[in-house]
């Protein structure tokens, strides 16, 4: 006994001198400040508001900048070979035509010195009287370097409603992502709630049972006093100290269930995983109240479930339109301007030499065997699935709610039950001891009374933590469990 009860006291300042108290709201901050969930969910809605920008930047002109290097070993020949060209006299140029008359210029043509005829080829072409030599080497153009370089303008002018709608499904995915953030955010609440007040309902507990151990230690105790005047039989002092050892044993328990309820609770809100701060919530008699209300048509316009369904609804509509947009024209137009070296505007001398571009550009879709068609009732079908699963969903809210607002009522029932035998099994309990000590009432009876008495507090404990946990699942259900949410 001497070194339990040295032990015992060693450990006290872990786990009565901790200094700090932990409310419910602080325990709800922490844990959605903590909460990886949360963290993910926070990051694909910012991923999703992103995602928005750069659907909305279809609307608008896009920049590009091109530039480019090329080592050739060659250059580029215009000619196969030598080339010979016919000299035209330039008398010879008909005025009204433009184009070559012989008849203006008889000596442009080769003649035979003997016969005076002119003079002709294999295939029955004239030859001329002179010809210029071309060389292919004079006709190489080009350089061993060469750059490129270019900026274009691309501005989509009607796309069929394509980028337009594709940024409405960019808002509403983003609208899903908040939703499910908030979502998240109240399932960590509900959970902090639900650990939070296991700690507290157990910790209730023990007391309950350190008390139940009092009034066995002091039945005890007046059991040994009365054994020693021969009053009371040795086997009646044994079952007050059987009943002792086992409520001893059922306190070890609660105890051991209470410090694993206590590092769930840690771990989930973040703090240390041995820390030893104290709730600062209690349990109280009095019923939590809700506002009467019509709690099935409030949850069908907060629940962030219905909500995300209902996007997503719309999100099936936007890709039917825009499965429709893809057999509309799309029209865009372009602008740019290039430089090269070398200079193809200067006979590809070595400098640089630009030019701009302006055009527009037109795709129409005119016949794809009924692709198009296909992809629209396609995307009309999985509109329809949305639907049905919308209602679906709305169906299982209404349910919820209806079990939850029962399960509320109950536990406020349960409550009042517990408090009437908690008096009851308190007054039991009194009258039971004066009957004792009066000498009209057996050592059961007195043992039969304080179990009834823990039972009963037991039972009340229980009624309060279930009455919370109801409160709490009930906001949850219609959509309205916040941080600052307490009572």
């Amino acid at each position: 006994m001497k070194i339990n009860v040295i032990v015992l006291f060693l450990l006290m300042p872990f786990y009565a001198f901790s200094g700090e108290m932990l409310s419910l709201y602080e325990a709800r901050q922490l844990a959605v400040s903590h909460n990886r969930k949360i963290k993910q969910a926070e990051l694909e809605r910012q991923a999703s508001g992103l995602q928005t920008r750069s659907a909305f930047n279809n609307f608008l002109p896009s920049f590009d900048f091109e530039g480019g290097y090329q080592l050739r070993g060659k250059k580029y020949s215009l000619l196969e070979n030598d080339m010979f060209l016919p000299v035209v006299p330039y008398e010879g140029i008909d005025a009204s035509t433009g184009t070559f008359n012989s008849a203006l210029a008889p000596g442009a043509f080769a003649t035979h010195p003997e016969t005076g005829q002119t003079l002709v080829n294999a295939d029955g072409t004239p030859v001329f009287q002179n010809y210029a030599w071309l060389p292919q080497s004079e006709s190489e153009v080009g350089s061993k370097h060469n750059w490129q370089f270019g900026a274009t303008m691309r501005q989509p002018l009607y796309m069929g409603g394509k980028i337009r709608r594709g940024h409405e499904i960019a808002q509403r995915a983003e609208n899903i992502s908040k939703a499910r953030e908030e979502l998240t955010i109240m399932e960590v609440i509900a959970r902090t709630d639900e650990l939070y007040w296991q700690v507290v309902r157990l910790r209730e507990m023990l007391s309950l049972t350190n008390s139940y151990i009092e009034l066995l230690e002091n039945l005890e105790q007046d059991m040994e006093n009365l054994f020693r005047e021969g009053i009371v039989t040795r086997n009646q002092l044994l079952q007050v100290q059987v009943r002792k050892n086992e409520v001893k044993l059922s306190a070890i328990q609660v105890e051991n269930g209470l410090e694993m309820s206590r590092l769930a609770l840690n771990q989930f809100i973040g703090l240390p995983f041995y820390d030893r701060t104290e709730l600062s919530e209690t349990f109280s008699s009095e019923m939590l109240k809700m506002e009467e209300g019509y709690y099935t048509d409030l949850a069908l316009e907060q629940r962030q479930e219905l909500r995300m369904m209902n996007e997503a609804v719309t999100i099936a509509e936007k890709l039917v339109q825009v499965e429709r947009a893809e057999m509309m024209p799309a029209i865009g137009i372009m602008a740019g301007y290039h430089v090269s070296n070398p200079n193809p505007y200067n006979g590809f001398a070595r400098e640089f030499g630009g030019d701009y571009s302006v055009g527009v550009g037109i795709s129409i879709p005119i016949f794809h065997f009924g692709e198009r068609r296909n992809q629209v009732a396609q995307a009309k079908i999985a509109r329809q699935q949305q639907q049905l699963e919308l209602e679906e969903t709305k169906e299982m809210v209404q349910l919820q709610v209806s079990r939850e607002l029962l399960s509320f009522h109950e536990s406020k029932s349960r409550l009042d039950l517990a408090n009437l035998s908690l008096e009851q099994a308190e007054e039991n309990l009194r009258v039971t001891n004066n009957l004792f000590n009066e000498g009209r009432a057996t050592t059961r009876d007195v043992l039969e009374a304080q179990a009834h008495w823990q039972d009963a507090h037991s039972a009340s404990i229980s009624a309060k933590a279930a009455h919370r946990l109801a409160y709490t699942h009930l906001q949850k259900a219609i959509g309205d469990l916040k941080i600052s949410d307490n009572q």
